[in-house]
């Protein structure tokens, strides 16, 4: 009889067991994938691989992963960048805090970016390190939400300041979202054209400002066909949103070989009217065998970003008789300058302010942080490429910052007086640093539903440095579930697995 009551017991307890257990696993599985609370915490310490977030790649631009004797103490190099990493999303979030941990010996800027919508290039970046910041001697205030700086002692906390911030003159931002439009309040339309008739090489882009006036630019363009195949060139105008607004594509002058001589000279308009007050930005899309041998326009301003490829030089004498090879000075707010010539033409010294840096191979990246901004740099031969994260310009009065809101890096001239970031400077980690940012989700491109980060340093490939890491952790969030959202989730979830 006991051991009828026993067996009896235990089939009861193994019926409960039976009927119970499809509702425990369906409720682990709802707690670990519908993130009731909406907070989940990955990590990737190297030491194996993680389920949510991948191994960085592409492994050629990697070391190994490398452990201290004895410890679990792992890291991995960058030694080539920009590399990746994505994180799984089990559910949709609204934002994603990465931490890195890392070493960084060399590089002014390490960075890392998260992929938004758009073409495959699209990242949002933010600083984990920028040394330029981290100099920055003005006075600071900083809490949470990140640092403001101020050229003069005068608000003493954060509620102060943004009291203030709707009329302050010089105000800059960082890496932070101020939400203002860029508005040049006393401008008046030019009344004279004028022109830039220097040689420029290749693709450019291009800030304007427009006020009850037409869109109106010439350039004058020759081919120098120098390479095998057709040189088209489009050139697209966007708006102060990012949004293409307007495109003229141009044929091929129809030599395409290398061994055809240069087209002679063809002027392209560009005309459009009715568009509202506000900065506007040209693209002039192109392959190096195009030359804009001058540009002659309407408008006051014409700043060139990130990138200026001087050409009037002997190097191109064979396609062109009437260069001017006379010095050239631009004038720049680029915290970081980069310059190369790929032809022994264009091998020199180049000034800037009371600084000189000498171009001595071909081919070569050479990169001077100028003492001050802005900066006049002297070119005595020209064949030059100028690049950075930031603006120049043919003269002081054709230069203006449309970015001043949102600077793509530290840019500090004499218009700006406060700087407003969400950047901390890393904390120091028993020899590493951890660095930390924070990205909005609403823009974010989900694939196969994971996110995809860059971490670059943009000088690293040319100094022969290397970035130690030693984890990444992830931090997702998102408002927790409410009850019924909660009861149409279960009922989704039970539909879609059971």
């Amino acid at each position: 009889t006991k051991m009828k009551t026993f067996f009896k017991q235990l089939y009861q307890l193994s019926r409960i067991i039976v009927i119970l257990l499809p509702f425990v696993i369906l409720a682990f599985l709802i707690k670990k994938d519908l993130v009731l609370t909406g907070h989940l915490e990955f990590t990737y310490d190297f030491s194996q691989d993680s389920p949510v977030i991948t191994n960085l790649f592409p492994a050629n631009r990697l070391s190994e992963i490398y452990q201290v004797k004895g410890k679990h103490d792992f890291w991995q190099e960058i030694r080539s960048e920009p590399v990746y990493f994505e994180a799984r999303l089990p559910q949709q979030f609204d934002t994603a805090e990465v931490e890195v941990i890392y070493q960084n010996q060399s590089q002014n800027l390490v960075q890392l970016g998260l992929k938004t919508l758009g073409d495959e290039w699209s990242y949002d970046f933010k600083p984990l390190e920028n040394r330029l910041l981290d100099n920055l001697d003005w006075f600071k205030l900083e809490d949470d939400r990140g640092v403001i700086w101020q050229r003069h002692k005068q608000f003493l906390s954060w509620d102060q300041f943004f009291e203030a911030s709707g009329s302050l003159n010089g105000l800059a931002a960082y890496g932070y979202d101020l939400d203002r439009k860029f508005i040049l309040p006393d401008y008046r339309p030019a009344s004279q054209t004028r022109s830039i008739n220097r040689t420029i090489r290749g693709a450019h882009s291009f800030y304007t400002y427009l006020k009850n006036e037409a869109l109106d630019f010439a350039f004058v363009i020759q081919d120098i066909n120098r390479k095998d195949g057709p040189d088209p060139l489009n050139i697209n105008v966007y708006n102060d949103e990012g949004e293409k607004i307007y495109t003229k594509s141009v044929r091929d002058d129809g030599l395409i070989s290398k061994y055809d001589v240069a087209s002679g000279k063809n002027t392209v308009s560009l005309k459009v009217l009715g568009l509202p007050e506000g900065v506007y930005r040209i693209e002039l899309d192109c392959e190096d065998d195009i030359f804009f041998r001058s540009i002659i326009t309407k408008q006051q301003y014409v700043t060139f970003i990130n990138r200026l490829y001087l050409a009037d030089s002997p190097e191109y004498s064979d396609g062109f008789v009437d260069l001017n090879y006379s010095p050239v000075i631009i004038y720049s707010t680029i915290p970081r300058l980069g310059f190369e010539t790929p032809h022994p033409e264009g091998l020199q010294i180049v000034g800037l302010n009371n600084q000189s840096l000498a171009l001595e191979k071909t081919h070569t990246n050479y990169f001077i942080t100028p003492d001050s901004l802005p900066t006049y740099i002297y070119s005595t031969k020209n064949d030059l490429k100028i690049f950075g994260r930031g603006l120049l310009a043919f003269s002081q009065d054709m230069y203006f910052n449309p970015e001043l809101f949102e600077l793509r890096d530290l840019a500090v001239t004499k218009e700006i007086n406060y700087l407003v970031s969400s950047y901390h400077t890393p904390v120091q980690l028993n020899g590493w640093k951890a660095g930390k940012v924070v990205f909005d989700l609403t823009n974010a491109d989900i694939l196969n539903r994971k996110l995809r980060f860059a971490l670059s340093s943009p000088e690293l490939n040319d100094t022969e440095g290397i970035i130690k890491l030693k984890s990444i952790k992830v931090v997702l969030d998102k408002q927790p579930l409410s009850f019924n959202e909660l009861f149409r989730k279960i009922i989704k979830y039970a539909k879609d697995r059971f």
